[in-house]
């Protein structure tokens, strides 16, 4: 995925010229430069042993890495940033996968959070990745790891990273027809149990995937931990997997680590509820299978970005397709049922904000581009597109 696709999701809602924020492993590719904002960059190490560990990677140009601002290794974050909560956001782009100790390691970032204060995660979908293979991730695991204080890849995490890798395509994994069963690992048991002794018999540190998540599983997990009083986050904002691509973005919102772990629980609770629920959905049908998408902006210039893609398999059924959005205010909506000329029928629309639903009126529904007549019918909009486009989309007011 582009560099402004995960720029565009992790900084959503960030006013970043005006604030001051951590980024977590930028390597060569910061998310937030600091001519975007007041941005310090933390590694697990510093410059030089970074430019000295990837200096026989191919991939990376070690004059590119970034200077390492703060060193978060065995010293914890508060620590390493002289213990101030003086944060206003932190960004992590494909990192938290890679944690030995995920409760620890959210708790850290609370501690040099602001009150409010935004964390923002993009997270791989083990479903689209090289983890396809393992399981997900699981409370048992997490809290084994935290009770034990792991700052390092443990040798169970070390061996299933390797032993299960496989090697995919993205567009594979998302056609209807494929098959997990039939990849294999391109590791031998052998290898991976050599890749454990090395970290053990020279105290290495061996890169892993220490946690595997789906999208659901990541909130279920999220939702245990705050339950235990382990987690100082609500949910702020969620882009969900969008067809084609491998990932999902979450913001968490710093709670007051002052208040009762029974209210910081509600609160998670309340938003993560919120934060499921927020979706449209519409009664669907077309003369052709097609690809829908439904793009959302705050500012009502669309990109593909912020869009969301689900399949329409079987031409002339009656579906009704559901496009889990973000939480965002003030949202402009604008349908793509396809890529070709078409005829297709909207029935009910239904738009759910913080929890509540709110029905579409069709009156609501506009032409935008390449739609050659809208026509009412019993309730229902009948469209025509236009003859020789492939790009027909409609507005949505909600």
């Amino acid at each position: 995925m582009s560099i402004s696709i995960n720029r565009d999701s992790l900084t959503h809602g960030l006013d970043l010229p005006n604030l001051t924020g951590i980024e977590i492993g930028p390597l060569v590719n910061p998310i937030v430069t600091h001519d975007m904002s007041n941005v310090k960059y933390v590694d697990r190490a510093s410059t030089a042993e970074l430019r000295e560990w990837y200096c026989q990677d191919k991939d990376i140009n070690v004059d590119d890495i970034m200077e390492i601002d703060y060193v978060w290794g065995d010293q914890s974050l508060s620590e390493a940033t002289d213990g101030k909560e003086q944060f206003d956001y932190c960004i992590a782009s494909h990192v938290i996968e890679h944690i030995p100790d995920l409760i620890t390691w959210l708790e850290e970032i609370s501690s040099i959070l602001k009150v409010g204060g935004t964390a923002s995660f993009a997270v791989p979908d083990k479903r689209y990745t090289f983890d396809i293979l393992r399981s997900v991730t699981t409370p048992a695991e997490v809290i084994d790891c935290y009770l034990r204080k792991l700052r390092r890849p443990s040798f169970r995490h070390i061996y299933d990273h390797f032993s299960n890798h496989v090697d995919v395509e993205i567009n594979d994994v998302w056609d209807a027809n494929f098959d997990a069963s039939q990849l294999r690992p391109g590791w031998s048991a052998e290898q991976a149990f050599a890749a454990c002794r090395d970290a053990l018999d020279n105290d290495k540190y061996v890169d892993s995937h220490c946690s595997v998540f789906t999208e659901d599983s990541f909130f279920e997990l999220l939702t245990t931990v705050s339950a235990l009083g382990l987690l100082g986050f609500r949910v702020k904002r969620n882009f969900p997997v969008s067809r084609g691509r491998f990932e999902f973005f979450v913001q968490l919102e710093k709670i007051d680590s002052k208040l009762p772990p029974v209210e910081k629980h509600a609160l998670f609770l309340k938003s993560l509820e919120q934060m499921q629920s927020c979706a449209l959905s519409l009664d669907f049908c077309a003369n052709v299978a097609c690809f829908p998408k439904l793009y959302y902006s705050t500012t009502g210039m669309f990109s593909e970005t912020e869009s969301v893609e689900l399949a329409y398999e079987t031409a002339g059924s009656q579906q009704n397709i559901k496009f889990k959005l973000p939480m965002m205010d003030d949202v402009s909506l604008r349908f793509d049922p396809c890529e070709c000329e078409a005829i297709f029928e909207i029935g009910d629309i239904i738009y759910n904000h913080a929890g509540k639903d709110h029905p579409v009126a069709l009156s609501s529904v506009s032409a935008f581009q390449d739609i050659d007549d809208v026509q009412k019918q019993n309730s229902r909009l009948l469209v025509h597109t236009q003859v020789g486009k492939n790009d027909p989309a409609l507005l949505i007011r909600v």
